[in-house]
């Protein structure tokens, strides 16, 4: 398939290659090869003329210091991001509470026994 995308649109085939090169970054585990890594595809990806590839380079190179420490860490805010979106539809599923205790009651019901501070790896719990 992707050699046919190669002869029918070579724009969508050189995204569609640097796409699937880019994906190689999240299995680094060395914070200086990833940024190695990132330089040598941002240059790439610049080369290509592609403007959306630009404009994502450029994001990229804006917001390195934010993404490399992930290679570390691997620490997202994906659980808190959950969590944020099930409080969001209990919010308005229910259209207004009249009381704290009667929002957060049934926060932890949809919930269920999620134990938040279990989600947070050991090395970085403070509690």
């Amino acid at each position: 398939m992707l050699n046919a995308l190669k002869k029918g649109n070579r724009r969508i085939h050189r995204a569609w290659v640097l796409k699937d090169e880019f994906e190689s970054f999240w299995d680094y585990k060395a914070t200086w090869a990833a940024e190695r890594f990132l330089k040598r595809w941002t240059t790439t990806a610049l080369k290509s003329r592609l403007q959306p590839m630009r404009d994502f380079v450029k994001m990229i190179r804006k917001h390195s210091h934010r993404i490399l420490p992930y290679v570390a860490s691997r620490l997202t805010n994906a659980v808190a991001e959950g969590i944020n979106r099930i409080i969001k539809i209990v919010k308005n599923r229910a259209s207004g509470f009249r009381h704290l205790n009667a929002f957060s009651d049934m926060i932890f019901l949809t919930v269920g026994d999620v134990d938040i501070p279990e989600q947070i790896p050991l090395r970085f719990r403070t509690i």
